[in-house]
């Protein structure tokens, strides 16, 4: 079976089902053996879709038209259906399951039989209904978002190796009641992409992936963005600083950020009121049409993480968002994105307890230089705080670092602090020809004069810190241009988060011949 014969049955496939869901009037029934075997048949369903066919509908039907040559198709059984509204044991098959279709070439001609398709790897199972009971998705298969699907009371598990495809105006929204469990490895991470063929693909293909948790949040009945605010499955916040969403490790997520309605998007991946004892490590957001990720509240944690290509800004933080960060790349593109880091406390009140107050150790961001979309490396704005060291922050062309609304307090009271980071080749706060300060928006205080305080450690310099290899968008590379024992760095705290040993500015051990990166990212352009 060629690539372009399975896809063409999956296409009819999903013709099949949404037919015999009410999509097209005057067609209540499609008998998916005779619309594979039956080129006429095929036909005059094709037509007859086309004529009294949803929009969405008569979109599928075209192009199933556009790709089918009126030969009768010779493909692995079409995708297997995934209902989620019911528990179903593992080792029982469902009626299409056991009788599905398998067309096999005989001296060129076609023969029919039928016969049980277990056996085909990476098969595609269909997501089109919520998940309320506990669901394993199985290693070797693909699973295919139709829509906004949401794990409601149950907990999804995703197994090392499994690609999840997300449709247009899908998502993946696990709510407060639920957890995902999405464990992958090195050599098999779990993925979550578009369900464009490679080459096709672009930002904002699908929704992203959201957890929803009951950490403290400072934004009452918060919800979620992308979700109408009458559906209460999008609230989230609570009282329990630890509690957990689940596990996200070895995962990416690429071509995220549906817009959901104008100007609002959801993010590549999204944590709001997740608490301590969620766990997301190795984690990459690559080409998010929005934000790479952003938490809304609680006080998650993050751990070897890449953000790479979003169009908006690479890590977002609101209302009252306390957790940690070790060891982050951040690349800023040259055809979009904003700023590497955005922190807000509460745009309402920015004296909002708990405030935003995140510790990053361990951070490379690259800004792409001067280019037709030139970036800034950190906005702090609406009373956030944060706490910034062993940082590079290298070729961003706006500035390094842009504070807005009331800074001195939040200095004097150490809820920010800026130390042993190096700033190199950037536009403000590094570049000789630096334009100053377009507006005073916060209140006379002076990042420069404060970055360049001699008990702060910070370094300033001309030239890239950086490989020129963290230039390119295809095979990056992240390594410090310098040695290890000429950083002003500082030895990461106590604790069982941190990793003591990381003295050295960047995410990057610069005495390392392999890195964290190694083996599960991937930076494709389609």
């Amino acid at each position: 079976m060629s690539d372009h014969s399975s896809l063409l049955v999956e296409k009819l496939w999903r013709l099949k089902r949404r037919i015999d869901k009410g999509a097209c009037p005057g067609v209540d029934f499609v008998h998916l053996n005779v619309l594979l075997r039956e080129p006429a048949y095929r036909t005059d369903v094709l037509r007859r879709v086309e004529a009294n066919g949803t929009p969405e509908l008569q979109a599928l039907a075209r192009e199933v038209m556009a790709n089918d040559d009126g030969r009768p198709l010779m493909a692995k059984a079409p995708d297997q259906p995934l209902k989620t509204s019911a528990a179903r044991p593992a080792n029982r098959r469902s009626w299409f399951g056991r009788n599905a279709l398998v067309v096999l070439p005989v001296l060129g001609v076609a023969v029919a039989t039928v016969a049980g398709f277990t056996a085909f790897e990476n098969r595609a199972v269909r997501v089109d209904s919520d998940i309320v009971t506990d669901t394993v998705w199985e290693t070797g298969k693909r699973y295919v978002l139709e829509e906004t699907i949401f794990v409601d009371n149950a907990q999804l598990t995703i197994e090392p190796g499994v690609v999840i495809e997300g449709e247009a105006g899908s998502a993946l929204i696990v709510t407060s009641s639920a957890k995902l469990f999405a464990r992958g490895s090195r050599n098999e991470p779990v993925v979550f992409t578009s369900a464009k063929p490679d080459g096709e693909r672009a930002r904002g293909d699908w929704g992203g992936v959201v957890l929803l948790g009951k950490a403290p949040v400072n934004e009452p009945d918060a919800a979620i963005e992308g979700v109408p605010e009458t559906d209460l499955r999008g609230r989230f916040g609570g009282s329990d600083p630890e509690h957990s969403c689940g596990v996200l490790q070895y995962t990416r997520i690429e071509f995220a950020g549906f817009e959901v309605y104008k100007n609002n998007e959801l993010n590549g991946l999204t944590l709001g009121a997740c608490g301590s004892n969620t766990i997301v490590q190795n984690v990459q957001v690559h080409r998010a049409l929005d934000d790479g990720i952003e938490m809304f509240g609680g006080t998650v944690d993050l751990q070897n993480i890449v953000v790479t290509g979003a169009a908006d800004d690479s890590i977002d933080w609101d209302w009252g968002w306390n957790g940690r960060v070790q060891f982050a790349v951040i690349q800023q593109h040259r055809d979009a994105g904003d700023n590497a880091f955005e922190g807000d406390n509460n745009g309402s009140n920015h004296s909002a307890l708990p405030r935003s107050e995140p510790t990053f150790y361990n951070v490379t961001l690259y800004g792409s230089g001067r280019s037709a979309k030139e970036h800034r490396a950190i906005l702090l704005r609406e009373g956030s705080g944060g706490h910034f060291h062993n940082m590079i922050i290298d070729s961003f062309a706006i500035e390094a670092l842009d504070t807005r609304d009331e800074i001195t307090a939040l200095v004097g009271m150490k809820a920010l602090t800026f130390s042993h980071n190096l700033l190199s080749n950037n536009g403000r706060l590094g570049n000789l020809n630096a334009t100053e300060e377009a507006e005073d928006d916060d209140f006379d205080f002076n990042e420069e004069k404060w970055i360049r305080t001699p008990s702060l450690s910070n370094s300033v310099q001309v030239e890239s810190g950086l490989q020129i290899s963290a230039s390119d968008e295809s095979f990056p590379h992240f390594r410090p241009l310098g040695m290890m024992r000429t950083m002003k760095a500082k030895r990461p705290p106590k604790s069982e988060f941190f990793d003591e040993s990381a003295e050295y500015q960047g995410a990057i051990n610069p005495r390392a011949t392999s890195t964290w990166l190694d083996g599960w990212t991937a930076f494709p352009e389609a």
